[in-house]
């Protein structure tokens, strides 16, 4: 994830196979990296689409934060953003800022 953060655009796998690969003694196969991107296209982490014959990819969140936060609404819905506004809730600053972001959406 850390590659496709970096490269600010979408990237194909021999993209990020070149940057994780770069210094490193033993390279990694080129179906390694694409089988690791395509689970992370399955699991939204990544968005896919196609450019000539292969694909390119591009984060759907900005931080691992963001990837863990759509998980979990994924899984547990409704309920999860229950609990995110329990805790928001006893925290004042937290909840201004929940209420802030809402807004400025």
């Amino acid at each position: 994830m850390d590659a496709v953060w970096a490269a600010r655009e979408p990237v194909s796998v021999r993209d990020v196979m070149g940057r994780l690969n770069d210094g490193r003694a033993e390279p990694l196969a080129y179906t390694t990296v694409m089988t690791v991107m395509s689970r992370l296209a399955e699991k939204d982490a990544l968005a896919r689409r196609q450019a000539g014959r292969g694909y390119v990819y591009e984060a759907t969140a900005a931080d691992p934060a963001g990837i863990a936060v759509k998980n979990v609404i994924r899984t547990y819905g409704e309920e999860a953003m229950a609990h995110f506004v329990d805790q928001a809730r006893e925290d004042p600053e937290l909840l201004r800022r929940m209420e802030q972001l809402l807004r400025e959406q």
